[in-house]
């Protein structure tokens, strides 16, 4: 297992794919958080009235969002290379187990993502005060709680992440794995959701939403009340439903990269 694990991790952190995307994502949160984030809403209502000191908990929205992306490409591109160069043979030749080839892709995925998304948040949640600060602005005192923001913003990151390696293990096809990223969780969710309506909340990536919902002021009744017309799910709710989805699919995913050709990407 340690072989084939250190092998991953290699793969990972030898290719040019991995640090664009790590790099150019970090830069594009930092220019949200600094600029949109923190220097241009500095003037706006969220800094005024009660609502002011959830201004630095209310960046839980564009901070997991922009890192997810990365996450998931990153993660996707890990196995797609294998299948676009056909070396997927050799990796799969050098293991006795082709469960312990997935299982040390998904470790080693997991390991980097969840220092990235650690790393990055803090970083990212630093220039949001910068903004202000540049902007002439100081922050009140904040109502946030960093240890439930950092395990809400992994946990997205991470969930994105297993669905990038989730679709290119079923697909197969690099193409079809980003072009199923990147319009299963907007397009075709926001189609079904006209079918749906209250009862959209329910499906995956609508679900993973509800755990980075903007905090609301103590009291507020209910506490995240649906904006939308498309249900509402407590941030826990929400996990689950989404872990639920996640579950079935490696299920499926595994089944089939153990009995299915793996060398064709077909």
């Amino acid at each position: 297992m340690m072989p084939t694990l250190k092998s991953e991790f290699r793969k990972l952190l030898t290719v040019r794919s991995t640090y664009i995307l790590l790099l150019g994502f970090l830069l594009l949160g930092a220019f949200i958080s600094f600029y949109v984030h923190g220097y241009k809403q500095a003037g706006t209502p969220q800094l005024t009235g009660p609502a002011k000191g959830l201004f630095l908990a209310s960046s839980i929205e564009q901070i997991p969002n922009v890192l997810s992306v990365a996450s998931a490409l990153m993660a996707l591109l890990l196995l797609a290379h294998e299948y676009r160069y056909n070396t997927i043979v050799y990796t799969l030749t050098a293991s006795n187990s082709r469960s312990k080839v997935l299982l040390s892709k998904i470790i080693a995925i997991f390991c980097l993502v969840f220092v990235y998304t650690v790393v990055s948040t803090a970083i990212l949640l630093a220039l949001v005060v910068a903004g202000l600060a540049v902007a002439g602005h100081s922050l009140p005192p904040q109502d946030i709680n960093y240890f439930t923001f950092f395990t809400k913003t992994v946990f997205f990151t991470e969930s994105f992440a297993m669905a990038g390696l989730l679709f290119i293990t079923l697909i197969r096809n690099q193409i079809g794995a980003i072009a199923a990223l990147l319009i299963l969780p907007n397009t075709i969710e926001g189609l079904l959701s006209l079918l749906l309506k209250n009862n959209s909340v329910y499906m995956p990536f609508m679900a993973l939403q509800q755990v980075i919902q903007q905090p609301v002021l103590a009291g507020a009744k209910p506490a995240h009340p649906d904006s939308n017309n498309l249900g509402s799910l407590t941030p826990v709710h929400g996990a689950l439903v989404y872990l639920a989805y996640l579950a079935v699919g490696w299920a499926v995913a595994w089944y089939l990269f153990l009995r299915r050709d793996a060398t064709k990407s077909d």
